[in-house]
């Protein structure tokens, strides 16, 4: 019978990881982890495998956040371009922003007030933001294994067993936390989850499963 995916001693007084099917990687001390995996994981990513610190090792969700911000930072003067340019050619056809009404309180200028279409622009300019992230972000995981911030910063997302996300599980991931966004208390609460998770998944990270962690890959 398979044993089931835990620690196991490595024979020379250390612990590996067996995933069920085959040895991995990770080793640890034999002090860090109790006999062949019984008790609670003592530290996040335990259960998968991966070690406490390190390469291979869950990143830290302050990490993800800054590598977040680099990705935005980075696209932010492509959207600011967007901006412009749709400000630019949808201003001249749009009416008063305040009509002008009579003493009736009628509206004597007919046309749809200009407060109106420039919500309408920003909210297209919003989601036209959301939808070049998204494909940022699946192009970049999907073909490189991570985005710009998320290399500057030496992170990068994996499924659960280590291996790439590919195009649908990008896809997937990145649509998640857009959409995600858009809903106040859920948008807030998707990155925040990862503080207190056991693997410090946020909420599009469970739907999909994958996790995010150091470089395993040695730094030059």
């Amino acid at each position: 019978m398979t044993a089931p995916p835990a620690w196991y001693p490595d024979g020379r007084g250390g612990w590996q990881w067996w995933d069920g099917r085959a040895w991995s990687g990770h080793q640890v001390p034999g002090h860090a982890y109790p006999p062949y995996g019984w008790g609670p994981p003592p530290w996040k990513g335990a259960d998968l495998g991966r070690p406490a610190a390190g390469p291979g090792a869950l990143a830290n969700p302050g990490i993800r956040l800054a590598a977040w911000v680099i990705d935005w930072v980075l696209l932010l003067p492509v959207v600011g371009v967007m901006l412009a340019v749709t400000l630019a050619l949808a201003a001249p056809h749009f009416g008063p922003i305040f009509p002008v009404t009579n003493a009736n309180n009628q509206d004597v200028n007919g046309p749809t007030p200009g407060f109106v279409w420039i919500y309408l622009v920003v909210i297209g300019y919003a989601v036209a933001a959301g939808l070049l992230m998204v494909a940022y972000q699946t192009v970049a995981n999907a073909r490189y294994g991570r985005s710009f911030g998320k290399a500057w910063l030496h992170i990068r997302p994996v499924r659960l067993d280590g291996g790439p996300l590919g195009w649908g599980r990008s896809l997937a991931r990145a649509t998640l936390q857009w959409v995600a966004s858009w809903f106040s208390w859920i948008g807030l609460l998707d990155p925040l989850w990862c503080l207190w998770d056991g693997r410090t998944q946020c909420l599009h990270d469970k739907a999909v499963e994958t996790i995010v962690i150091n470089d395993p890959a040695p730094r030059p």
